[in-house]
């Protein structure tokens, strides 16, 4: 039998949470894929279900 040769890559992103939090915000400012409204004092605030449940 022949021994399997494996290879190991590893990138690093160091700045890819801010690219996605960014990405969130500008369609959320955009009222792009925003699926829930919070009223708080007669304001309305658009936001993300998903990002909301994460952050809880």
């Amino acid at each position: 039998m022949e021994a399997e040769e494996t290879m190991e890559c590893l990138q690093e992103f160091p700045e890819h949470h801010k690219m996605i939090l960014d990405r969130l915000n500008e369609q959320r400012e955009q009222d792009r894929f925003t699926d829930i409204t919070l009223i708080v004092d007669g304001h309305h605030f658009k936001a993300h279900k998903a990002v909301l449940a994460a952050c809880s």
